[in-house]
């Protein structure tokens, strides 16, 4: 009989330690808590695909170009990657009363970014932008119908401030104000004013 208690004892014994640790391991003060190990090397879920779009037309005009992005989150906080976009715009040249000729312009922009969440899911980035520039004029330099090709280049470097939307999943909806610091010579975003940019992001 007394051993039969001694068995029970270290059996009550036993129990106690195992539900003991199950109940500290929730972290308890004066335990260690339970942390999960994080992923090393290239995680898939940190991948970031996105970009911009827009499109107007109106009198003759036409804007239309696309912009699609690829980046890594680093951290919580802090994303980078690059990007490559497209844009082109007509733009009416009125010669006379009733005759009107166009000029064309597309632009092609490879990038690299980063971008920082400051404070819940608003952002400020930072993008440096190459761009190659192709306008055909319809007139010559003496006001003739001799139509002119003209290839430039232009470096811009953005800031902006934005603000991302959640709108299912990974996928966010984002808007940001973005100025030109260089302001350079053949710069396409406006002169002392920022622009607008409206995107979507998936892992953004």
């Amino acid at each position: 009989m007394k051993n039969l208690i001694i068995v029970l004892a270290l059996c009550a014994g036993f129990t106690y330690a195992s539900a003991q640790e199950v109940y500290t391991s929730s972290g308890k003060p004066g335990y260690q808590k339970y942390v999960k190990k994080k992923k090393r090397g290239y995680d898939p879920d940190k991948l970031i695909i996105g970009g911009s779009f827009n499109f107007g037309l109106g009198d003759g005009f036409v804007n239309a170009g696309i912009s699609p992005t690829l980046g890594y989150r680093l951290t919580d906080k802090f994303s980078a990657g690059i990007g490559l976009g497209y844009q082109y715009n007509q733009v009416p040249i009125p010669i006379g009363p009733t005759e009107t000729l166009y000029q064309h312009e597309n632009l092609v922009y490879p990038s690299i970014w980063g971008r920082y969440f400051f404070y819940r899911n608003f952002f400020t980035d930072l993008t440096l932008e190459y761009d190659f520039i192709s306008i055909k004029y319809p007139l010559d330099n003496f006001g003739n119908p001799d139509p002119v090709k003209s290839n430039l280049t232009n470096t811009c470097l953005l800031l902006g401030v934005g603000m991302k939307l959640p709108i299912g999943g990974r996928l966010s909806a984002y808007g940001e104000l973005i100025y030109d610091l260089l302001q350079g010579v053949n710069s396409p975003y406006p002169k002392g004013a920022p622009d607008v940019r409206i995107g979507l992001g998936l892992g953004i």
